[in-house]
């Protein structure tokens, strides 16, 4: 019988594997992993992955150290600061958060004892983690979880688990069909407007707003100065779920802020000339003040 085939999304925030990503896995159910360099774990705090239950992983190339939190941004931050000899972190975690703290016991007990077993262990860390308490059935279910969370480590490269050291992912790629999801650049909008205009759409960056799906929430969190609604303003959506990006194209003065107007955009608390505008990826509505920004839809682009 023949290797069963499997699907891999590979989301590169930053356009490269060198970036942070994340990778879900057809075969690992609700499975997701996150990986960044020390120097962009910013970024990576800022994402959904770090409010859910979860193991992390600080990671050099023969060394690893294993923890577990049910907030794992903090955690991270701690060890940015208390720890010096990691460059890579790495986030195992779930697209519901259906995980548990019997089950992060687990997977860090687990993950431990390999590191320990082959020498690669970090020595601030413990032997073994916290007692595992799951049952015979939630451990078939978690060893599941594990097998493929090695898998796609090992899929990038990460081989710190590997007895064989010198083991790489070649040859998994040739059983699998990878789906490259890229999100034309996280941190500006100007990789974004270069690739509209090769595809027709010609924006200005001036009045141009752009917003990265966050996918754990389902919106587009933007926060443009209130003086755009005065000219005609774009914006620009990466639906990175969709992997396309959404136009909308708003004439001037077609909506007000809330200083003018109780049906206005909301502006944001702490910083007075900012809007706060959550756009819903179904609907194209602000959840914040519940206006509607479907008719000003232009186009969509995929990537």
């Amino acid at each position: 019988m023949g290797l069963k085939a499997k699907t891999i999304n590979l989301l590169l925030y930053d356009g490269n594997l060198n970036g942070v990503i994340s990778i879900q896995d057809s075969s690992w159910n609700s499975g997701e992993l996150y990986s960044s360099p020390r120097e962009s774990v910013a970024d990576l705090l800022k994402n959904g992955a770090c409010s859910k239950f979860g193991v992390y992983l600080l990671l050099s190339d023969d060394m690893v150290y294993v923890g577990q939190a049910s907030d794992l941004a903090k955690r991270l931050s701690q060890h940015l600061l208390g720890k010096e000899w990691w460059q890579n972190a790495v986030i195992l975690t779930t697209t519901d958060d259906s995980l548990n703290h019997s089950d992060i016991d687990y997977i860090e007990y687990v993950l431990i004892d390999k590191a320990f077993a082959i020498e690669r262990l970090d020595c601030d860390n413990k032997k073994k983690g916290n007692p595992p308490k799951v049952d015979k059935f939630r451990k078939v279910i978690l060893d599941q979880y594990l097998e493929e969370a090695l898998f796609v480590m090992q899929l990038i490269g990460i081989n710190v688990f590997n007895e064989d050291k010198k083991s790489t992912h070649k040859g998994l790629i040739d059983v699998t069909s990878v789906n490259v999801k890229l999100s034309l650049g996280k941190r500006t909008k100007t990789e974004a407007i270069k690739y509209a205009s090769e595809n027709g759409v010609k924006l200005a960056s001036k009045n141009t707003s752009y917003a990265v799906l966050r996918p754990d929430k389902g919106y587009f969190w933007i926060n443009p100065r209130i003086k755009v609604l005065e000219s005609d303003w774009n914006v620009i959506l990466n639906d990175t779920a969709n992997s396309e990006l959404v136009i909308l194209s708003v004439p001037a003065n077609t909506f007000d802020d809330d200083n003018k107007s109780n049906m206005g955009l909301k502006v944001r608390k702490d910083k007075p000339d900012l809007l706060d505008i959550k756009i819903s990826r179904e609907k194209l509505t602000d959840t914040v003040s519940g206006l509607s920004f479907s008719k000003y839809l232009q186009t969509k682009i995929k990537y």
